[in-house]
């Protein structure tokens, strides 16, 4: 190691100015550095003709402890900020946005504790280890565990520091260009500039300004390394129409090469019509007016051939979901499961779900389950963001399964709080070790845990996460449901129906009715393409309702409720209301019908006699049939008795099969089937008190339950059995009225 003067080094250090940065303290920095000193004789003094002292010292070690004593006595000014420092572009260079590579599992891992403490954890790690292969280890993973509008403000701040370094290239591109500078200069940490983007920006989500903001980069930096090649520097922005085309040529020879990419002319012109709306970028006009780049955008789209939609599930893929419900090892599977249920049964992307702030539960006949959420997609769009989107779940699914209770019973076992305000995630990303994250689990790892959840089955590899949202609404096309009634379901504004039927919960009563009524159809058996066939979609409402709650098919509570409809009041219409007349009159007749029971049958029948029916059985009463003829007549023999001349025939006969035993509800004389050494209906009803057991023989004709006999003759299951019912009716009320008068 070189050598320096002792005495040399302190000489410097005594005469040194104590705003210089030095003192008497830098020969014991110099010692902490690791410096090595010797006294030299005093004959060896400097030399007169250089000027400088006799010291012997390596470069880097001088450099060191220069820096060092800088270091620790400069003094700088608090209100002067390093570009790092500053709140713009702390999103840029912060060290929570290091690149985290993924573990074993791909699952986070514990973090420290974040705002989200309340929330009520338990530790499952046992049962996680016991189910190794759960499908969620696979799926979820290891990202930075931020709730999600922390997540969402970070993101946002990192756009805008972005926007901020695109502005910067050229103040006077732009209009908003120019203001942020202004505010630079008044205020250097950037907290004025951030401000203005963001009001600049809106309502816009995050996610599309990082894409406008990485598609108008792209061209810059291209722009850059073209003129560049030419030996001098042009900026980008404002934009010019010439350099475009080039822009678009060379994206057109990076598709050719790499055969991706046909969207990109066209992505770079919706990031210009952003820019004009937005920052008011100068040159924009000129490239959105162009042709001939409208044009080749459209060209280089066309190329890309039709776009592949996410297929949607089949019966058998729900029916996995349903079993991984009921029956998973792992709890945090059979919790995602039910999840994946809701949203499918909601109609809803699975992004609509990451912040929910409310849950309401109907858990009566033919009832459903409401989420109200305003972080959805088109949330940003006018007075949406001050509307709730209420996404209604059907109680009941594809089976009879009550699948909705058993869902919100694991949802707490798991320390999940369905009726906490704001509820937050429907289904935060789970840990390996137990728990869940404050953070909502993504598109992404949605569309895995999905395939992984139905391996198995047929065309799972294919699923994405938009297959969920897609299912219903793919059936109820196939089932022949009108487009009105598809666009409410599916959460779509329309020009007939408004925005207000798909925000308003009690608008959207009649088609959720008749998605029940179509799950209901699923449930007994029909397919989709014979429910289209015989438009049992099409009718008014199902003719038998469901089971009550507590009768499910393991006996667990089951049906829910009747969704309320409030009818909008309309002007009277004679014809509605002539048919409305004749379904009431109708309703009373079948309401006697069923009320006469076939012991009043057989008194009636014993009124029709001035004997009574046991001695005209007998023969004893001589019937004359030429009474009231003054003519004579041929008769049979008035020797014979009754029983032998005149044979009864009753008008209607239906025998029980065999295996089977029929029950009457007294109360409401509906006819149940209930197999041998069975204790409930084949509709799942318990046999209680208020049911009678009828004979094996039926010589009446009694209204009979929909779910136990869903074959049976005479039932109204298109548009034409309705429409010679009503006309059969009407010719029943004509009569009626002509026999009153």
């Amino acid at each position: 190691m070189d050598l320096i003067e002792v005495e040399d080094l302190e000489d410097l250090a005594r005469h040194q100015s104590p705003d210089s940065g030095f003192d008497a303290d830098l020969l014991d920095e110099a010692h902490d550095d690791g410096v090595e000193f010797i006294d030299q004789p005093a004959q060896e003094s400097c030399d007169p003709n250089t000027g400088t002292n006799a010291c012997i010292v390596d470069k880097t070690d001088w450099a060191l402890t220069v820096n060092h004593a800088f270091e620790r006595h400069r003094a700088l000014d608090p209100a002067m900020k390093l570009p790092w420092e500053q709140p713009s572009m702390q999103g840029i260079f912060h060290n929570s946005l290091g690149l985290n590579l993924p573990q074993v599992h791909g699952i986070a891992l514990e973090l420290p504790a974040t705002k989200n403490e309340d929330r009520n954890q338990i530790s499952v790690s046992g049962e996680v280890e016991a189910c190794a292969d759960a499908a969620f280890l696979s799926a979820v993973k290891d990202i930075q565990d931020l709730d999600y509008f922390e997540n969402k403000r970070m993101q946002t701040d990192l756009a805008c520091a972005k926007w901020l370094d695109i502005l910067s290239m050229n103040w006077s591109a732009s209009a908003i260009g120019q203001q942020v500078c202004e505010d630079l200069r008044s205020d250097p940490t950037g907290e004025l500039a951030n401000e203005t983007l963001k009001a600049c920006f809106g309502t816009k989500s995050y996610s599309t300004l990082l894409k406008r903001a990485g598609s108008l980069k792209r061209f810059i930096l291209w722009h850059r390394d073209h003129y560049l090649e030419r030996g001098f520097s042009v900026d980008a922005i404002p934009l010019h129409e010439p350099d475009v085309w080039n822009y678009f040529r060379h994206l057109r020879d990076s598709r050719i090469r790499d055969a991706r990419g046909y969207t990109g002319p066209a992505t770079f012109l919706e990031t210009v019509r952003f820019t004009k709306f937005t920052i008011a970028l100068r040159g924009a006009d000129d490239i959105l007016e162009s042709r001939r780049l409208q044009g080749f955008a459209a060209i280089e789209k066309r190329e890309k051939g039709p776009t592949h939609q996410a297929p949607p599930m089949e019966l058998e893929h729900l029916r996995r979901l349903h079993s991984v419900l009921l029956g998973a090892d792992s709890i945090v599977d059979k919790v995602g499961a039910g999840c994946m249920l809701l949203c499918t049964y909601a109609r809803a992307r699975w992004s609509d779900l990451r912040f929910i702030h409310h849950v309401e539960i109907e858990s009566k006949r033919n009832g459903c389950l409401v989420l109200y959420t305003t972080e959805h997609k088109t949330s940003a769009v006018g007075e949406k963001k001050e509307q709730y989107l209420p996404f209604v779940v059907p109680w009941d699914g594809v089976t009879n399964e009550n699948w909705l209770q058993t869902f919100l019973d694991l949802y707490q076992q798991v320390g999940l709080n369905i009726h906490k305000v704001p509820l937050g995630p429907l289904l935060p990303a789970p840990r390996s070790g137990g728990g869940f994250c404050a953070r909502p689990l993504t598109t992404s790892e949605a569309a895995a845990w999905l395939r992984g959840l139905l391996k198995g089955t047929s065309n799972w590899e294919s699923f994405r996460s938009h297959s969920m949202k897609a299912t219903l609404l793919d059936w109820c096309a196939r089932s022949g449901m009108d487009k009105e009634v598809r666009s409410v379901l599916g959460h779509h504004c329309s020009a007939v129906s408004g925005s207000e039927v798909v925000y308003a919960r009690h608008l959207q009563a009649r088609p959720i009715r008749k998605l029940m009524m179509l799950l209901g159809l699923i449930r007994i058996g029909m397919g989709l393409e014979e429910i289209a066939d015989r438009g049992n979609i099409a009718g008014v409402t199902p003719a038998a309702g469901t089971p009550g709650p507590g009768f499910g098919i393991h006996g667990c509570a089951a049906r829910t409720p009747v969704l309320p409809v409030e009818r909008v009041q309309a002007e009277a219409d004679p014809v509605q209301d002539a048919v409305e007349g004749v379904q009431d009159h109708e309703d009373q007749l079948s309401i006697k019908e069923e009320m006469n029971n076939a012991a009043d049958v057989a008194t009636s029948a014993n009124s029709l006699s001035l004997f009574p029916e046991s001695i005209v059985q007998l023969g004893l009463i001589e019937i004359d049939s030429s009474s009231g003829s003054d003519s004579e007549s041929s008769s049979t023999s008035s020797d014979e008795p009754l029983a032998e001349t005149f044979e009864t025939r009753p008008a209607y006969t239906e025998a029980v099969p065999e295996g089977l035993t029929f029950y009457k509800h007294v109360k409401s004389f509906r006819v149940h089937a209930v197999r041998n050494e069975q204790q409930v209906t084949v509709c799942k009803m318990k046999i209680t008190a208020n049911f009678q057991e009828l004979c094996r023989t039926l010589n009446f004709r009694y209204p009979k339950c929909l779910r136990c006999f869903p074959n049976d003759p005479g039932r109204v299951r298109s548009r034409e059995d309705a429409v010679e019912a009503l006309d059969k009716a009407l010719e029943r009320v004509r009569k009626a009225r002509r026999s009153a008068r």
